[in-house]
């Protein structure tokens, strides 16, 4: 249009007065790109916030935690483990650390870094304080009471996006000293990952002692030993002692066999208790095993338990079965632990994968049995943390709600004791407890360390009874789990796509001051009649 008007305008002076109001347009249009230019500008600024200071969870800080809350730094890393205690309270931090064969030279030699949970062909495995509905591996932490649980990190993609292309983790990364391997501390939670475990080291043990007769005094001491990882034998010694405590023989044998054997002749009825040691390349080693009791006796034994006379008060059968000794391996009491929910309000017996809504009554049913053959004592607990996310307990059944304190661990926090009672063979005990939905279902979003936590579900585990009660999501929680399937874009995406908006308007307002430029320049050649 500006072209024609001008081509035609030598021709036709009447054009001027288009030519003005072109001009009056391209002001007005001016004004709006300029405004355009400035709000482009302020939201470039606001996505670079957005880009370069990422949003963290607001619920971040879990039971699950080897470091509870995480760490923000390496250096805050390094602070925590050289105090080895995290904010709520855990002592064990070095020694988990070593269970896995990360050093604190290790951890200085790592980087800040981030890695995927699918890396190294899906084979990272991660480590945490609690067990979970699909299986984990048990692992005790050696000098410490502690039990952490391993299982494949990619377990704990939850969304459709990241089963496909896993989660990204912020961690300390590097490689163990002791083998090379790599190893991760995700800074989220202080849980460490890692592809290997590390190689055992050497280790030996004494396994068996077997006392064989040969006659009713001559018996055979044969002794079995074991060894990894280059441990070696060198001997093995043999100490007899009497019921008093005195050692009335001992022999010491030098032999690098994983097998040994001596007789002796006893001068002495009675009763005796035999150990071996080995001596190995990791020390002298014993036990229960290399440790057995024998009796040198002409009098009638009793028959249940030949290392007593008849007559003892020790020898007396197991409660429920005469047939074996009352304190004998198979003499013991077994239990057997079923739970049940119950939906009050629907009147629903087994309610267990059903839904519930704001306000209903539930039940929940602990059975224990005695399976077993003696009267035993059991202390029933059962931890309802995640019920208690969206509910409220009305009736603890006689039981103690455990609440966070210094006595009380995090991991432990929302449990529900009862006093050891002692159960027969054959008797059941049964304790129920009632919660009632809340009548607003919490739109607190899911834990970062813990995806189970605030799902719309009730969840509860009782000695690997799963029971599951699932509610109504409020729209917070709906939108929650829409974004969380959103495509993830990274720095790189944001800044391109912002970069080539203000291309496109930083282009069209120089095109519109440029072409203001042109009119006024031809207004004045008209003007001046050199047109």
């Amino acid at each position: 249009m500006f072209r024609k008007i001008v081509s035609n305008l030598p021709f036709s002076p009447a054009l001027v007065g288009q030519l003005g109001f072109y001009a009056q347009r391209l002001r007005k249009e001016e004004a709006t790109r300029r405004m355009g230019l400035i709000f482009t500008a302020l939201a470039l600024v606001v996505q670079s916030f957005a880009v370069f200071t990422p949003p963290e969870s607001a619920n971040a800080a879990n039971g699950n935690n080897v470091i509870y809350g995480g760490f923000k730094s390496k250096d805050e890393l390094m602070t925590i483990y050289d105090r080895n205690k995290d904010s709520a309270g855990h002592k064990d931090l070095q020694q988990i650390y070593k269970q896995f064969g990360i050093t604190r030279n290790d951890i200085a030699n790592g980087k800040w870094t981030t890695f995927n949970s699918r890396d190294f062909n899906n084979t990272i495995q991660s480590v945490g304080r609690s067990t979970y509905s699909f299986q984990r591996t048990p692992i005790k932490v050696e000098g410490t009471s502690t039990t952490v649980y391993s299982s494949q990190l990619s377990k704990f993609d939850s969304t459709s996006w990241t089963t496909k292309n896993g989660s990204m983790y912020t961690a300390v990364v590097g490689k163990r000293a002791v083998d090379g391997k790599w190893f991760a501390i995700m800074s989220g939670c202080g849980n460490p990952a890692y592809i290997a475990l590390p190689p055992p080291p050497p280790a030996s043990e004494c396994t068996a002692l077997t006392i064989t007769p040969i006659t009713r005094t001559k018996f055979t001491f044969k002794a079995a030993a074991s060894t990894s990882n280059g441990a070696t034998i060198s001997g093995y010694s043999y100490v007899v002692k009497n019921s008093a405590g005195s050692t009335v023989y001992s022999k010491s044998v030098s032999s690098t066999a994983k097998t040994n054997s001596i007789t002796h002749d006893f001068n002495k009825d009675g009763k005796y208790t035999v150990q071996t040691t080995v001596s190995t390349s990791t020390g002298k080693k014993t036990g229960a095993n290399c440790q057995k009791s024998l009796t040198v006796t002409p009098e009638p034994r009793c028959i249940i338990n030949p290392d007593f006379p008849a007559s003892s008060p020790e020898c007396k059968p197991c409660e429920d079965d005469e047939t074996i000794w009352y304190k004998d391996k198979d003499c013991t009491s077994d239990f057997d632990l079923t739970k049940n929910v119950k939906n009050v309000s629907k009147i629903i017996n087994d309610a267990n994968n059903t839904s519930a809504k704001p306000g209903d009554r539930l039940e929940y049913r602990l059975t224990v049995k005695n399976v077993g053959k003696t009267t035993g004592s059991y202390t029933i607990e059962d931890n309802l943390a995640d019920v208690l996310e969206y509910a409220d307990l009305i009736d603890t059944g006689g039981g103690t709600l455990l609440k966070k304190s210094a006595d009380v661990s995090v991991e432990r926090a929302g449990t529900i004791t009862w006093p050891a009672v002692e159960i027969k063979p054959g008797s059941s005990i049964v304790k129920i407890v009632s919660v009632q939905v809340k009548s607003t279902i919490p739109a607190t979003p899911q834990s970062l360390g813990n995806p189970e936590s605030y799902n719309c579900r009730m969840v509860n585990d009782f000695a690997g009874n799963n029971t599951t009660i699932l509610l109504p999501c409020p729209t917070p929680k709906v939108v929650e789990q829409v974004v969380s399937e959103l495509p993830k874009t990274g720095p790189t995406e944001n800044m391109t796509f912002a970069g080539v908006v203000l291309a496109v308007v930083v282009y069209f307002y120089a095109r519109t001051r440029q072409v203001k430029k042109e009119v006024r320049l031809i207004r004045r050649d008209l003007n001046a009649g050199t047109i």
